[in-house]
């Protein structure tokens, strides 16, 4: 599997404070079957940490991961806030991709501006791909769910939090999850993981719980398929509806 969001660098956001968690949390990923992590701390356009910080923080985690000889890959991208500066880094291309690809990750805020749409059609102008995280734990999206097919229709993607999916984010959040799921509207599903406690960097119940529900063909496509087509900078597999086993 591949997760394409984890917050995973040390001292650098609300992740790891040190480099010791970080490595427990790569073991912790290793040991669960991720080959391939995507480092992903906040990123807000004109702030800290900058893309060379990120880049940076990244290669002192790989050299002790392979010191460690864990079992993992990783890419660098960064969760990234929506604000009004970011339309500047989209004009500059000075955003942190996904490994360099045109796919980029975009946490929205909990109240979602009027002026998204045109934010998304202006990425995609510029040959970006936005990937919009969580939004099952969104409030204006699970308030107002009819949203998500606007920013469907808008060419966004989306990326469930595997934890939403087996319930640790309480029962509401889980049955959106299952329903955008069922309405073919999810991409992929990443652990958003922050720390090598309670949110750590575990997939496979998830995906378990998906090939219960569905099938392996859905959960491969997911988990793992739809991850290395991001990092590879190619086209994705979207799905208009999945049949549920129900």
């Amino acid at each position: 599997m591949i997760d394409l969001h984890c917050h995973i660098l040390p001292g650098i956001d609300d992740g790891p404070s040190d480099i010791e968690t970080s490595i427990r949390m790569s073991k912790i990923a290793a040991d669960d079957g991720i080959t391939h992590i995507v480092a992903t701390p906040h990123f807000k356009y004109n702030e800290k940490p900058t893309i060379d910080d990120i880049k940076d923080r990244l290669k002192m985690l790989e050299e002790r991961v392979n010191k460690e000889n864990i079992r993992v890959k990783f890419s660098s991208g960064a969760d990234i806030g929506l604000t009004y500066e970011l339309t500047y880094g989209i004009d500059k291309n000075e955003i942190p991709t996904i490994n360099g690809s045109r796919y980029f990750l975009l946490e929205l805020p909990n109240i979602i501006p009027p002026n998204l749409d045109n934010f998304l059609f202006t990425a995609e102008l510029k040959g970006f791909v936005p990937i919009i995280t969580h939004p099952e734990r969104n409030y204006s999206l699970l308030s107002f769910p009819e949203k998500m097919e606007a920013l469907r229709d808008s060419g966004a993607l989306f990326q469930l939090t595997a934890m939403s999916i087996t319930g640790e984010f309480g029962t509401p959040i889980k049955k959106f999850s299952q329903m955008l799921l069922k309405k073919g509207f999810i991409d992929f599903v990443a652990s958003d993981a922050h720390s090598a406690g309670w949110r750590n960097p575990v997939l496979s119940s998830a995906y378990w719980e998906i090939t219960e529900l569905f099938d392996e063909d859905e959960a491969q496509r997911i988990f793992l398929k739809n991850p290395l087509a991001v990092v590879e900078n190619r086209e994705i597999s979207k799905k208009k509806k999945v049949r549920s086993k129900e």
